[in-house]
This record gives structure tokens, C-alpha cells and sequence, in this order.
């Protein structure tokens, strides 16, 4: 789920070198690879439970494939270090590949995102430098990094603004519960941190919360640039 499904089609047609030559997915791989490390040497570190260094790695590994697509778990991760929630926190934020069913802000843009602060950091240096932004070989232009921007923006305004409504209707959440579930939400996540983690359910919510977090994961499935289209005045008046 958290995959280009298009890569699949290539896989399937026995291109499976081309697909690994995708650079959102070599992306996806290496945040996952390095996640699970960071949050299997945190829980052995901190001491999790009775598991042995085989269960923990896996419950790692689980979650940090699982938090950024089917919101399955293994473990009672809400239970876990700071430092492995705030991991997963990471995950959620970051979702999975553009062009796959996971949400989030999508490893492509993250990249691109990437690219562009890179690329802005090389003119302070060299004022004078033509430096051409690229993924996957072909070359964005202007248009291409503005709407990725825009996305990205949309969706931290979208956050932070649903975050102080929540926390005004739910005066007794603590900071990571607010946090996480709207994260959760627009991540189309499942789980979130708290009372709220994979062993808990949102049933003692406020309704307006409920309600609100459902327009949430409804912005969080159907991309804010879409819906923002579908709600505009001009997009009906076309129509017609």
C-alpha cells in the first residue's frame, strides 16, 4: 500500500530493475531501513519488555512499514520510548509514495522539498551556478516545484489550524494526543499516540472531533489539492 502502483505493473511485466531505479522508492526504503534501526536500538536500549533482540527488530520493522500505510500493529506502541514515538510520529507525517493508497505528505514531495532547500543553499554559495532540480532524470520546472510547495503548505496549515480547533474541544488531551490524531487522520493512518494508540479506540471523543477528524481523513484520501478544486465556486459554475 505504500507503494507506486505502477511499479508494481512493472514488476509484474518483469521490468523489476527499472523499478528499483524509481527514486521515490529507493527514498521510501532508505527512511523505512533507517527507522526501523533507530527504533530497534531505542527499545533494546531502553529495555522493552520481556522481548528478545529478534522480537523487538521485527516489532520495529513492523511498525515502520505498517505506520505509513495499513495502520496494523504488532506491539503496544503507544507504550513505547519517547524517541520511537516520535519516529513513528515522522512516519505518519511523511505517509507513503505518490501514486500509492497510503497518505501523508508523500515521499516524492518530501523529496522534492529536499531538492529545493539543496538547491537554494547551493545558490547562496555559488550566486552565479545554473543548478537544474531532477528526479528520476527528468528535470522539474518552476510550475512543478510551486505546486508541490503548495501541497505541502496546505497540508501544514490544514494541521495546525485542526490541531488548536481540537485542542479548544478537547481541553484535557495532552499535546502528543492532539498531535497524533490529527496526523493520524489526515495520514489516514488508523492508530495514533496517547490514549489513543492501536490498543485504544476514539469512541470518547467529542462528536464535533469525530466529526472534524472525519473531514480530515476525507482531505487526507482524496489529496487537499483535489478537494480544494471539487469546493470551488468556479469548478461548478464550469459546469454549467
Amino acid at each position: 500500500a505504500c507503494i507506486n502502483y505502477s511499479l508494481y505493473y512493472l514488476i509484474i511485466s518483469g521490468r523489476s530493475k527499472d523499478a528499483l531505479k524509481d527514486e521515490e522508492l529507493r527514498t521510501y526504503l532508505l527512511i523505512i531501513f533507517i527507522a526501523w534501526l533507530a527504533m530497534g536500538f531505542n527499545l533494546l536500549r531502553s529495555g522493552n519488555g520481556d522481548d528478545s533482540f529478534l522480537e523487538t527488530m521485527r516489532h520495529s520493522a513492523f511498525q515502520a512499514i505498517s505506520i505509513s500505510s495499513t495502520g496494523f500493529s504488532s506491539a503496544d506502541f503507544s507504550k513505547w520510548p519517547v524517541f520511537s514515538q516520535f519516529v513513528l510520529l515522522l512516519l505518519m507525517i511523511v505517509g507513503a509514495s505518490a501514486g500509492s493508497t497510503g497518505g501523508g505528505l508523500k515521499v516524492l514531495r518530501i523529496r522534492v522539498a529536499f531538492e529545493l532547500a539543496k538547491r537554494e543553499v547551493l545558490r547562496i554559495i555559488q550566486p552565479k551556478k545554473v543548478i537544474a532540480m531532477r528526479v528520476n532524470d527528468e528535470v522539474l520546472n518552476e510550475d512543478q516545484v510551486f505546486i508541490v510547495l503548495g501541497m505541502i503548505s496546505s497540508w501544514l496549515v490544514l494541521a495546525m489550524s485542526s490541531m488548536l480547533f481540537i485542542s479548544f474541544m478537547e481541553p484535557s488531551w495532552s499535546l502528543d494526543d492532539v498531535l497524533s490524531v490529527v496526523v493520524s487522520s489526515l495520514g489516514n493512518t488508523g492508530p495514533a499516540l496517547g490514549q489513543f494508540g492501536p490498543t485504544a479506540t476514539w469512541s470518547s471523543m467529542n462528536e464535533l472531533t469525530i466529526f472534524w477528524t472525519s473531514i480530515l481523513m476525507w482531505f487526507g484520501r482524496l489529496e487537499l489539492l483535489t478537494v480544494l478544486v471539487l469546493l470551488h465556486p468556479r469548478t461548478w459554475t464550469d459546469l454549467n
